[in-house]
């Protein structure tokens, strides 16, 4: 395992377009973007429209068409002027949600907040538990949209964008920016979520075309870069040059570090650790706080409290640079860690501790990376 060439933290929150001045290169080939929580801060957009398709099958057109609000994350729509339906819609999405929603709950939201039940789920999951755990709730919805037409699916997924167009971070105009600066950029959306989804993104967003998931076929984690090297094979040619952007949230695309020279993370809990393999192509970790449209209106505006109430974490406001030397030295007794554990795994019966104990280091790694501690380890490479 080593470092990549070059890590940034941009601090202060920017635009999407901002960001893109910073990292898009002139020879950049393709543009690959995540969509769910990465188009739309904290929105998974092929979760929204299962609920959208559950609350359509019982309130109809009449309900679902209005500007109701949704509750529980845009989620959940109650009209009290109808209880026999509210009854039913309830009803409905108890019995579809509740189990897969608490195996959910409990193997993934608190696991990854709970040390110890992180580590059981591991040993219960194995090396990718992320991936294992979020199978069920996928699975559900996936065959649920499956039952629907796709033309209504279509329909229903241009609510929900529309709905949820405050929270947009990424928008067409940001794409059409990038087109102008990179001309002959191919812009590529990979996806968890459904078709229907990814058909109104495109068109949305105005991108070239996208890999997104089946009842038959998830398209997550390492099955996105499988997926995209079936429909793309250039994009891993050694001369192809690639732009990564994800939110990464659980770590679900960490693998991207092992296949694109530059990842960027966005609005992400879970962030890049710029550790990568001998052989991957990495050689630049670019992580950032990015602004959704409601929140650059604000600022605007002039308000001193633009940002969202669901940012948990305040936002850093210096820029953090550190070259290939400065990582090395910063990131020294994790890489040889990591480095130690990497050689053991062949020979260790149990891999899933293995997989746990990497998980820590690298986290632990990245970490290492805010402003406190390379101010305390090398002021200079922080700027204001």
């Amino acid at each position: 395992m080593r470092v990549v060439d070059r890590f940034v933290d941009h601090g202060a929150p920017l635009s999407f377009r901002e960001l893109c001045a910073r990292v898009l290169e002139d020879e950049h080939d393709y543009l690959i973007l995540d969509l769910d929580k990465t188009t739309h801060l904290g929105r998974n957009m092929g979760e929204l429209l299962a609920w959208e398709l559950c609350a359509y099958e019982v309130y109809g057109e009449s309900v679902t068409a209005r500007p109701v609000r949704r509750r529980f994350g845009g989620r959940v729509l109650l009209d009290w002027s109808q209880p026999g339906k509210l009854i039913r819609y309830l009803g409905a999405g108890a019995r579809r949600w509740a189990l897969p929603g608490i195996h959910y709950l409990v193997w993934g939201k608190l696991a990854s907040r709970i040390p110890s039940l992180r580590r059981l789920a591991y040993r219960r999951f194995g090396p990718h538990p992320t991936s294992a755990v979020q199978r069920g709730p996928q699975m559900v919805a996936l065959r649920h949209l499956a039952s629907a037409d796709e033309a209504l699916l279509v329909k229903l997924a241009g609510r929900v964008w529309d709905r949820h167009a405050p929270d947009q971070v990424i928008s067409r105009e940001d794409l059409d920016w990038i087109r102008a600066r990179s001309p002959g950029i191919e812009i590529i959306l990979s996806s968890a979520s459904p078709k229907a989804m990814l058909d109104v993104a495109v068109e949305e967003l105005g991108a070239d075309r996208a890999t997104y998931s089946t009842a038959e076929r998830i398209n997550s984690g390492t099955a996105k870069i499988a997926r995209l090297r079936e429909i793309c094979p250039r994009l891993f040619d050694p001369e192809t040059n690639v732009l990564a952007v994800t939110d990464t949230s659980y770590g679900e695309d960490h693998c991207w570090t092992e296949h694109f020279a530059c990842v960027v993370d966005i609005n992400s809990p879970t962030p890049f650790a710029p550790i990568v393999s001998q052989i991957s192509p990495a050689r630049a970790v670019h992580s950032a706080t990015v602004l959704t449209q409601g929140e650059l209106r604000r600022r605007a505006k002039g308000a001193t409290g633009y940002l969202d109430a669901r940012r948990k974490r305040r936002a850093p406001m210096a820029m953090v640079e550190l070259d290939r030397e400065a990582l090395g030295s910063l990131l020294r007794e994790p890489l040889a860690e990591i480095n130690q554990l990497t050689s053991q795994v062949a020979p260790l019966p149990r891999h899933w501790e293995v997989a746990h104990a990497l998980t820590k280091l690298t986290e632990a790694s990245r970490a290492l990376l805010t402003v406190p501690w390379v101010l305390s380890a090398c002021p200079e490479q922080l700027s204001a």
